[in-house]
Formats: structure tokens, sequence, C-alpha cells
């Protein structure tokens, strides 16, 4: 789903670091070869609870891309049943700050979502959002963004 701009970028840059607020949380992610399945804008309540804003920014990786480099044992997890894809998510985020890390569908290993505002450095061109879901919460304020809007998720994501 990557842009061939993107994809080439990640090449560029195959190791690719974040933290949380406060630092006690630190991670890499390895794009070598593998950029992003895809980078959504969510707009669904629990993503605007757990993020704190009027979206939420996600790029969804191999969970074997990522690596905790620092303080994994601070991550804290809650698992949000009551979501509108009907699947549990088990979002984690740093027990002393808060900054929401990562999410993942509970039961599955092979797909994590990572919260693209703890990446480190300029993310704007290279974690750009290619679709925002769950549009039916959309923001009106929210100017339109061009990218394709869903109502729901869309099956062929609930795939991936």
């Amino acid at each position: 789903m990557s842009t061939d701009n993107q994809t080439t970028t990640f090449e560029a840059r195959p190791l690719q670091t974040g933290s949380c607020l406060c630092g006690q949380i630190a991670y890499e992610i390895t794009l070598s070869g593998a950029p992003p399945k895809f980078i959504t804008l969510c707009h669904c309540i629990n993503c605007k609870k757990w993020g704190g804003g009027g979206f939420s920014w996600n790029g969804f990786i191999s969970c074997d891309q990522i690596r905790f480099t620092k303080g994994e044992e601070h991550l804290k997890a809650y698992a949000d049943s009551n979501t509108g894809s009907g699947r549990t998510i088990l979002r984690r985020f740093c027990s002393n700050c808060g900054s929401p890390i990562i999410a993942t569908i509970l039961g599955r290993t092979d797909i994590c979502g990572i919260t693209v505002g703890t990446v480190d450095g300029d993310v704007s061109e290279t974690w750009k959002p290619q679709l925002e879901v769950m549009c039916k919460d959309r923001p009106v304020w929210l100017p339109d963004t061009g990218l394709k809007q869903y109502e729901t998720t869309p099956e062929e994501y609930k795939k991936n």
C-alpha cells in the first residue's frame, strides 16, 4: 500500500527509532525491504480517546519489525473490547507518561499499529497517511485531506 516515494524513503532510512514522551520507553523499527503495510488516520471514538485527539495516526507493520530497546517493562496494556470493528484491541502505552505506543488485535501477532506520533524525527512525508477509516466519526471541522475515506474499516484492511 505504500507509495513508491514512501518505499524509497523507507529504504533510505531502513531503521527508525521512536520513544514515549518521558523517554522511559524506546524502540527501533526495521523497515528495510518492508515498509509499513498501510498508514491510516482512524476516527473511531476509541482511538480518539486513546490518543486524546481528533483522530489517531497509525502505521501498520509486521510485529517482528519492532524491537523495544529500552523500558519495555514500562508498557502497560489495556484490552479494548468495545470497538467499532468488534475485535479486541490490545492498546499499549507508557505507564509513566501515558504516551500511546502500539496496538495489536488480541490473538494476532502478525500486525502491529505503531502510533506515528512516537516515531522520532520528521515523519510528515515518510509516514504520510494513505487512507482514513471510521469516517462516520470524523470531526466535521477537519479539512479534506484528499485521502480515500471509509465510513468503517474496509474488509481488505481487516485481513492485513
